[in-house]
């Protein structure tokens, strides 16, 4: 629904005739009263212009007469009525008031007044500020110096904006007399008050990691950390940053977080800057692999031994649970070969006095112990013998010895079957012999299914 409209009320006509003495009276007395608080404030401040006094100084009785006054003025101006007549026009402009200070220009120059006074203000608080901290970088988040932060930063858009000759002079000098840096970001100086001020809590993590580091090298002599050291958390980590930040200082990168008194306690221990460009560091990292791999040699050796033990041979194949261990023996035939043939390899002439007081074949093939050793395994192969068994019953229960390839474990035995049946018919040597081949045909299990046929 349409919103209402509410009619004003019609003024109600004025009073015609002289008003009441009482009346006329009152009015002259509070008009002698303005005008004398306006006459002290002119012999105060040497002017009618209220912006002049100081903040919340001024009566509200007095504004409000000034306001009023030239409210009144527009009106007997346009020949309506006004409170305001000759005389007192006359009287008001015997004491300098300014009727109309948008038209007159007093306005503006009331406003870069203020402007310059406040301008000032915050002058004054950037030196106290100088004074007090060495320099001129106001933080603005800082609750406290939040306006004064506000007005730098108003300084510095004000340059980026205009330049220097758009900077108005008298400031722009003033500035630069108490070293105001007007980019302190290209400068550098804000980049190194920030690095002073989180010095005391950065250093302090500095030195925990650098007492670790010591106390590494006290311990094993030297100071090559990798990132699976135990018992050093985060000391891999912190040299790489510390050998990063050294690359940056020493390219003269200001925002480096890097200090003179760090660089001479590093070189103190014998910190390395650059390990990859030295013969030290590549020669302890040779030594610390050729370690690793003789340990790993060494293990690899004793689990040959026991399975020597354990089985009376050293023929391990790929296919068992010692797949580890038969991938080094094979590493060890090829080094022999290469060995033999005065090429350089791993294999010293101790490891192969070893290897051979252990028995191992080094060319099976050749000497057919590999296919002998298949035999013997063939019949006491129990793993696939379980799952024949299974089979058998399977083919008692179904009438068939052909599981589904994707529903069983027995599908995919036979799938397994099928597929070395065919390697065996290449000529490839498998674990597919022919007493198993026997055995399978007997229960009607078919090497070649009708997909296959197909």
């Amino acid at each position: 629904s349409p919103a209402r409209s509410r009619a004003r009320p019609a003024k109600k006509p004025r009073r015609e005739g002289p008003m009441p003495a009482y009346i006329e009276q009152k009015k002259a007395k509070t008009w002698e009263a303005r005008t004398a608080m306006l006459r002290a404030h002119k012999e105060l401040y040497n002017t009618c212009d209220l912006t002049h006094a100081p903040k919340g100084s001024v009566d509200p009785l007095l504004r409000n007469f000034v306001l009023e006054s030239r409210k009144q003025y527009k009106k007997f101006q346009r020949g309506e009525y006004s409170t305001l007549n000759a005389d007192k026009i006359s009287e008001l402009r015997s004491m300098g008031f300014d009727f109309s200070p948008m038209t007159s220009g007093g306005s503006r120059e009331n406003h870069e007044r203020r402007f310059q006074k406040q301008w000032d203000e915050q002058f004054r608080e950037l030196k106290k500020y100088k004074a007090k901290h060495g320099d001129c970088l106001v933080s603005c988040v800082n609750r406290t110096r939040n306006k004064l932060g506000n007005w730098v930063r108003g300084q510095r858009k004000l340059m980026n904006k205009a330049g220097r000759d758009g900077f108005p002079p008298q400031r722009l000098a003033k500035l630069e007399a108490i070293g105001f840096d007007f980019n302190p970001m290209v400068s550098g100086s804000y980049i190194t008050k920030k690095k002073k001020a989180m010095f005391p809590k950065v250093n302090a993590n500095w030195e925990k990691h650098y007492n670790s580091l010591v106390e590494f090298k006290e311990k094993h002599g030297n100071i090559i950390i990798g990132p699976q050291t135990k018992g050093y958390p985060g000391l891999y980590d912190w040299i790489h940053s510390q050998r990063k930040e050294y690359k940056r200082w020493e390219a003269g990168d200001e925002k480096a977080l890097m200090h003179d008194e760090w660089i001479t306690k590093l070189n103190g221990i014998g910190f390395d800057w650059a390990p990859m460009k030295g013969d030290g560091f590549s020669k302890m990292l040779l030594e610390r692999q050729s370690k690793h791999f003789e340990n790993l040699w060494t293990k690899h050796y004793r689990d040959l031994q026991e399975f020597k033990k354990k089985n009376g041979h050293c023929y391990v194949y790929r296919s068992s649970s010692e797949d580890i261990l038969a991938g080094w023996i094979h590493t060890q035939r090829k080094y022999k070969r290469h060995h033999d043939l005065g090429k350089k390899t791993p294999l010293t002439e101790e490891r192969i006095t070893l290897l051979n007081e252990v028995g191992l074949d080094w060319n099976p093939a050749l000497s057919g112990g590999m296919a002998k050793n298949t035999l013997a395994k063939d019949e006491l192969d129990e793993e696939w013998e379980a799952v024949f068994d299974r089979l058998v019953a399977y083919k008692e229960e179904h009438g068939h010895a052909d599981p589904n390839v994707e529903r069983s474990e027995l599908g995919l035995f036979a799938a397994n079957m099928r597929k070395l049946f065919q390697k065996n018919a290449a000529g490839e040597t498998t674990s597919l012999s022919d007493r198993k081949i026997a055995k399978l045909e007997s229960i009607g299990f078919e090497f070649v299914n009708e997909v296959q046929e197909v």
